[in-house]
C-alpha cells in the first residue's frame, strides 16, 4: 500500500505540495542498514563543515529562485517567497517547558496563525484560482508527472520516492548536481529524527518516567496515561469552545503537565534518552549527513550567483 509523501523543498515549493498534493510517495519496506551506514564514529561529523543558518536560507532562496525561472518557462507564475521564521518548538515526549507552556499551550494558536500565512501564500492563491486541468498541469511542472526515477529508503525502512522531473528536481540538480545522490542523502537525514522519537518511547526507562508523570497528573486532576493522552484532551477543547476559551484550557492543561514532567523523572529521562539515541543515529549516518554538507558547501558559489543576478 502507498502512501503520498512531500519531500522537502523551499517554503514556497511546500505551499504548493499543501495544495496541489505531493508526487512523492512511500512504501513500508524495512531493510537492514547499509555498509554506507557503518561509518566511523571517530571521524567528528564538523569535519564535513555544517552549513550556517544563513547559509542554509541562501540555497532555499537560491531553490526558490531556480523553481520560480522554471515555472515562468513552463508557462506558471511562481513567487519567491522568504521563509517566515519557524518559532514552533516540539514536545514529542510531553511538554516539558512551564513558561512556554503557560504562553503557548500546545502551540494550538500558533499552529492557526501558520495555516493562515499559508493561506496567504502568493503561490497557494493563485494554485487555488486554477481550474481542476490547471492545478494538474501546474502540478506536473512543478513536481512531474509521476513519483518515479528518484527512490531512497529512509531510516525508518520506509521507501520514498519522487519524480526526476519538474521544475523542483530541475532546480536541485542546478544546485546538486547528482539528483540521486541528493535526494538520497536528503530523505535519510531527514528522517532520523522519527526513528530517535520512536526508540526513546519504546525505552523501558521512559515507560517508568512516564507511570511516575501519569501519577503526577491524576493527582493534579488530569487522569491521562501518558503526554498524547493530554495532548489529544487539549486538541478537543477546540470543538466546543470559543478560540480563547479553548486556548486558556490548552494552556492551563499545558503547565500542569509540563509541571508533571519538570517535577518527576520524565523531562530528564527523555531528554537523556534523546541524546542517547541521537547520538547513536548520527553516528551510524555520519557519512550520509556528511556528504549532505559537503553538497551543501559545493552548492553556495551557484546560489549566490543565482541570487545576485535575481537582485
Amino acid at each position: 500500500m502507498q502512501r503520498h509523501r512531500p519531500v522537502r523543498a523551499t517554503a514556497a515549493a511546500v505551499a504548493a505540495f499543501l495544495l496541489l498534493g505531493a508526487c512523492g510517495s512511500a512504501t513500508g519496506a524495512p531493510s537492514g542498514p547499509s555498509p554506507r551506514a557503518a561509518a566511523d564514529p571517530a571521524v567528528p561529523l564538523a569535519a564535513a563543515g555544517e552549513p550556517s543558518a544563513a547559509d542554509t536560507r541562501l540555497l532555499e532562496r537560491a531553490e526558490q529562485i531556480l523553481i520560480s525561472r522554471c515555472m515562468a518557462g513552463r508557462g506558471f507564475p511562481y513567487a519567491v517567497t522568504e521563509a517566515p521564521e519557524d518559532t514552533a518548538r516540539s514536545f514529542p515526549y510531553g511538554v516539558d517547558d512551564v513558561a512556554w507552556a503557560r504562553a503557548h499551550g500546545y502551540g494550538g494558536r500558533d499552529q492557526r496563525a501558520a495555516a493562515r500565512a499559508r493561506e496567504d501564500d502568493p503561490n497557494q492563491r493563485y494554485f487555488r484560482g486554477l481550474s481542476a486541468s490547471g492545478r494538474a498541469a501546474a502540478r506536473s511542472a512543478l513536481m512531474g508527472s509521476a513519483p518515479v526515477g528518484l527512490s531512497a529508503t529512509a531510516p525508518t525502512g520506509m521507501t520514498i520516492t519522487a519524480s526526476a522531473e519538474g521544475c523542483i528536481a530541475d532546480a536541485e540538480r542546478t544546485l546538486y548536481g547528482d539528483l540521486a545522490t541528493w535526494f538520497r542523502v536528503k530523505v535519510v537525514t531527514m528522517n532520523l529524527r522519527p526513528v530517535r522519537e520512536t526508540r526513546v518511547h519504546e525505552d523501558r526507562q521512559y515507560a517508568d518516567a512516564v507511570g511516575q508523570w501519569a501519577a503526577c497528573m491524576r493527582a493534579a486532576g488530569r487522569p491521562y496515561p501518558d503526554p498524547d493522552a493530554s495532548r489529544q484532551a487539549a486538541a478537543r477543547f477546540g470543538e466546543g469552545m470559543p478560540p480563547a476559551e479553548a486556548d486558556a484550557a490548552e494552556a492551563e492543561l499545558a503547565v500542569i503537565e509540563a509541571t508533571c514532567a519538570t517535577g518527576t523523572p520524565l523531562a530528564r529521562v527523555s531528554q537523556a534518552l534523546d541524546r542517547t539515541y541521537g547520538d547513536r543515529l548520527r553516528a551510524r549516518h555520519r557519512e550520509d549527513i556528511a556528504l549532505r554538507w559537503r553538497l551543501q558547501n559545493g552548492a553556495l558559489a551557484t546560489a549566490r550567483r543565482v541570487s545576485e543576478e535575481a537582485a
